[in-house]
């Protein structure tokens, strides 16, 4: 994201656009189920906007200045709040820049998803079900998804429109001007937007593989085609590789029909990754290697392994790497804080694991604090921070650029001061020593771990 959010003028104006007001349902949908995902200040934002567009005459200018009044906020936290709501699929942003440079701003909100389509969204259950979790996620399934009836057995005798309205056979063939004409209308005005969030399929998960391996069990490979993304996203959030995948897939199909049930799948992945005892490998991919390889000369073996290992691993999988070696385990709102800012794609998955690396081993913290943890990840996205090597050399050149030591150090332009400590290699007074070096005990732990899971994948691929 960078600084961004400095581009937009508080004194700049923008349109609304609302193809119609909200639906008792989609209100629901709104309040219910959306709104643990993108936090209470987007869940604000996105609620003014919907009043907003029905209170003025249609296409009128708003100003930014007292939006941002009305709650309170400065432009920043306006600029965050607009990205989670354009992430979740609840509106779009348009921009253009006139002859005087000025930039005129267009949001079109985007109706939610009703509840059922919410649950068959695999970006958005699965972001609610990290949230909320598995116990109140099956509470509100079961409350808002009612059971099927079965209707076999049954004929279907109702009549179709023509069977009880009387329609000339000429006016069906033949459309009247008026009624054409509201239809181009509503075509020329319709831009087609999709509701729902939108992710890039992933280029390192080998998805025809996965389905060889599935064809030789008893599920159902159909099934299986028809939830792609789902598959995907929980690839991009675990790290989930294909051998694993394909096991927690048949965990999830019914043995008895050979369905696969994609919300049981769902609940498999995160139950799973919950656990500080499973250690998922990752498949290592030539792409990192080469990345590796060409890596800065001022880094020592060890920096240049670390750099590895971060490109190797998905986040939420490296935090639990790093939380079992120090005798620890992930908790749910360290989870959490990971997948918001993996789905926001502001920072690389690397870089990500290189704050948490840094949080956890250099500064010898037990557990990832919210603040700090997206302090540094701003801090680190407004100076370009983009893979883990320039990771590591931010933090040794951030000591050498201070003149005067400082213990404290204001992220955000917000009050909160986060006290950050640098590793002692960082330091000018101290000799060069290994990066991020913990305790004997710890190291040893932590390679035997990652021996014996590597000689397991090694087995799981023969």
């Amino acid at each position: 994201m960078t600084d961004e959010w400095r581009e937009v003028n508080p004194l700049s104006k923008f349109i609304l656009l609302a193809d119609d007001d909200l639906s008792d349902l989609q209100r629901t949908s709104l309040d219910v189920l959306y709104q643990p995902i993108i936090g209470v200040l987007p869940y604000a934002l996105i609620n003014n906007f919907w009043r907003m567009s029905h209170e003025k005459k249609t296409h009128q200018a708003h100003s930014h200045f007292e939006t941002l009044s009305y709650l309170s906020v400065d432009m920043k936290a306006f600029y965050e709040a607009r990205l989670r709501l354009e992430a979740a699929g609840l509106m779009k942003t348009y921009i253009k820049t006139t002859s005087n440079d000025e930039k005129q701003y267009v949001y079109r909100l985007v109706s939610p998803l009703s509840v059922n389509d919410f649950f068959m969204d695999d970006l958005l259950s699965v972001s609610l079900l990290q949230v909320i979790g598995e116990d109140r996620y099956v509470d509100l399934y079961n409350e808002f998804i009612k059971p099927g009836f079965d209707l076999s057995g049954y004929e279907d005798v109702s009549k179709n429109f023509l069977q009880v309205f009387n329609i000339r056979d000429s006016e069906v063939t033949n459309t009247p001007k008026a009624v054409e004409k509201v239809k181009n209308s509503i075509n020329a005005n319709n831009d087609d937007v999709k509701s729902g969030p939108v992710i890039d399929k992933s280029n390192d998960f080998d998805f025809n593989l996965l389905l060889d391996m599935l064809n030789q069990s008893y599920v159902n490979t159909s099934d299986v085609k028809k939830n792609i993304d789902l598959i995907n996203s929980e690839h991009q959030l675990y790290g989930i590789d294909e051998i694993e995948m394909a096991k927690l897939i048949e965990k999830a199909t019914n043995v008895t029909n050979n369905v696969f049930d994609p919300n049981n799948f769902k609940i498999l992945v995160s139950r799973q990754f919950k656990s500080n005892a499973v250690n998922v490998p990752r498949r290592q991919t030539a792409k990192v290697d080469n990345a590796t390889e060409t890596s800065g000369n001022d880094l020592n073996a060890q920096e240049n392994q670390l750099i590895k290992s971060a490109g190797q691993y998905a986040p939420i999988e490296f935090l639990n790497y790093l939380k079992t070696a120090k005798g620890g385990y992930v908790h749910s709102n360290e989870e959490r804080m990971i997948s918001d800012l993996v789905s926001r794609q502001i920072l690389k998955p690397e870089v990500i694991n290189m704050i948490v690396y840094h949080l956890l081993i250099d500064q010898e913290k037990s557990s990832l604090n919210k603040n700090l943890f997206e302090a540094i990840a701003d801090n680190w996205s407004q100076n370009n921070v983009t893979d883990a090597s320039k990771a590591i050399a931010f933090i040794k050149n951030r000591q050498k650029e201070q003149s005067k030591p400082r213990n404290t150090r204001s992220y955000n332009n917000r009050k909160t001061i986060v006290k950050e400590t640098l590793p002692d290699w960082a330091k000018d007074n101290e000799k060069p020593k290994e990066y991020g070096k913990v305790d004997e005990d710890k190291k040893k732990e932590l390679e035997a771990r990652i021996q014996k899971l590597r000689s397991s994948r090694k087995e799981g691929r023969e």
